[in-house]
């Protein structure tokens, strides 16, 4: 079945620049922030945790939106809201006013502008071809760090982090405006009286976290969230730390950004040969590694090496996951379930960011941020293993009641 490109590249570039106006763009941002202002460092970088916590919540809030009134509305709504929370982040003049309004532009971009808005988006526009959907649109998502990140380093030196921080919103409002434009309509755009019955957020909520391979899955991608989170705010901050210029480091992480094709290019033949479960461990090992290597990346090879490896895992767990919830779930519901897995990830990522930042004020060391990625990498792992398990015993189950009856 062939994916309408059209409308996918339009959702493609909605990702883009909701990953990465802010969520890619931080890391680049935390130092010259830091240098200008004299704000701490914990401050800083508990602004970018209390704006992953506002995601978390928004998208329980974000995903059930979209099963009930369709992305138009949901992307309006991010493009208003971050454009104007994140201009006023742009012209703070205390690090209280700069945390409050930077959280709510980084939760408005993610409760309703990350995948899973833009996955259940791209399948209800794709319904002939879901999985071949999703690939595209996270290919199209790969691009976000690769842009984003030295685009920030250049502006950044040309123009400071304010002017800065207001471009990257005005990229953002524009895409999701464009966006609530141009798209049309799927069947949830209709009234919720004419699609028949919804489940409840409670129903949703049960269902994610049944016991087996739902509940081991929603461990899987809360190890995963740290991970993440942790390594897209550190990895520029750990390489300058550890003597690499700020652009030079902007540059790697825009490159480990990219290559997060290397874990979607291959999608197709990686699942056919392995299957999505072991597919799934093989990119958490990948993050893994990437962060053991960002704790060393103090020349370019090194450098290189974990925007490699980093950018693999990263970009294969994305469809991944996509992909599982979709296999797991009902499509008519899959939008305030993304939504709710959504939450988890960016929950649990929280943690990363805010232990790493007091750590690092604390001892001035800021390689325990990889630590924190490793140690979270290797828990995904583990319950991605769990999955397994709980999916083969509930075959045989199934089978054993079959042969029964």
């Amino acid at each position: 079945m062939l994916v309408n490109h059209r409308l996918t590249a339009i959702l493609g570039i909605v990702t883009i620049c909701a990953y990465g106006a802010w969520y890619y763009s931080f890391g680049v941002l935390l130092d010259p922030i830091r240098l200008d202002t004299g704000w701490r460092e914990s401050t800083l970088a508990s602004a970018f945790s209390i704006g992953i916590v506002v995601t978390g919540l928004g998208s329980l809030f974000g995903g059930r939106l979209l099963d009930r009134v369709g992305h138009r509305t949901v992307f309006l709504l991010a493009g208003l809201l971050s454009g104007i929370s994140l201009g006023v982040a742009s012209i703070a003049p205390n690090a209280a006013v700069f945390v409050v309004a930077a959280a709510l532009g980084q939760g408005a971009l993610g409760a309703f502008g990350f995948y899973h808005v833009t996955m259940a988006t791209v399948v209800r526009l794709n319904p002939q071809a879901p999985a071949k959907a999703i690939a595209v649109l996270t290919i199209w998502g790969a691009l976000a760090s690769a842009i984003y990140l030295p685009l920030t380093a250049v502006l950044v030196d040309d123009l400071g982090w304010r002017a800065t921080v207001r471009v990257l919103a005005l990229s953002a409002t524009v895409a999701f405006l464009a966006a609530a434009a141009f798209l049309p309509s799927t069947k949830t755009d209709q009234p919720v009286d004419a699609r028949g019955p919804q489940p409840s957020m409670r129903e949703v909520v049960s269902t994610a976290i049944a016991p087996g391979a739902p509940r081991w899955f929603a461990a899987a991608v809360s190890c995963g969230g740290i991970a993440m989170s942790t390594m897209l705010i550190y990895q520029v901050p750990t390489m300058t730390a550890l003597g690499l210029p700020a652009a030079t480091a902007a540059t790697f992480a825009g490159v480990r950004g990219f290559a997060q094709l290397g874990g979607r290019l291959p999608l197709t033949p990686m699942l056919a040969r392995l299957g999505i479960d072991r597919a799934l461990v093989v990119a958490f090992i990948a993050v893994g590694s990437g962060g053991a290597l960002l704790s060393i990346a103090d020349d370019r090879p090194t450098a290189l090496a974990f925007a490699v490896v980093a950018g693999f895992g990263i970009g294969a767990f994305s469809p991944l996951q996509g992909i599982k919830s979709q296999e797991l779930f009902d499509a008519d519901s899959l939008g305030a379930t993304m939504g709710f897995y959504g939450a988890l990830m960016m929950l649990a990522g929280a943690l990363g960011p805010a232990v790493a930042g007091v750590v690092a004020d604390v001892t001035g060391e800021r390689r325990w941020a990889s630590a924190i990625v490793v140690a979270s990498a290797v828990g995904a792992a583990l319950s991605i293993r769990q999955v397994q398990r709980a999916t083969f015993e509930a075959g045989r189950a199934f089978e054993a009641n079959e042969v029964e009856h």
